[in-house]
């Protein structure tokens, strides 16, 4: 694949889907995820986590993962402060949860801190 060239609709990724033993099933109901589990807790919306990047749902960039679309047009995703700063890394992890038990509060500092 030489070059990819970006649609001018929007790109769609599949959910990444995790169990968790205090999910629900609000996140299959509600928002229609594909899921039997009754435990689903977090649907991954757009991840550029290890062993868990985004793939291309939609149009002719479907099957394609968000790594590789990075690779070829990533200052035009990203911009080239944020392709530098991040090494080509997907520096967001968008999703949704479904807390069907209360959950402690977590926090997330900084090696610094």
């Amino acid at each position: 694949m030489n070059t990819i060239n970006i649609p001018d609709y929007p790109l769609l990724f599949r959910p990444i889907l995790k169990d968790k033993v205090w999910g629900g099933t609000k996140l299959n109901k509600v928002l229609g995820k594909d899921s039997e589990s009754h435990k689903v807790g977090e649907s991954w919306e757009l991840s550029g986590v290890n062993g868990n990047i985004s793939i291309v749902s939609n149009g002719h960039l479907a099957g394609l993962s968000l790594n590789e679309i990075i690779e070829h047009q990533g200052a035009f995703l990203l911009g080239e402060k944020v392709l530098a700063e991040y090494k080509g890394e997907f520096p967001l992890l968008f999703k949704f949860i479904d807390a069907a038990q209360d959950l402690s509060v977590q926090v997330h500092p900084d090696d610094t801190f």
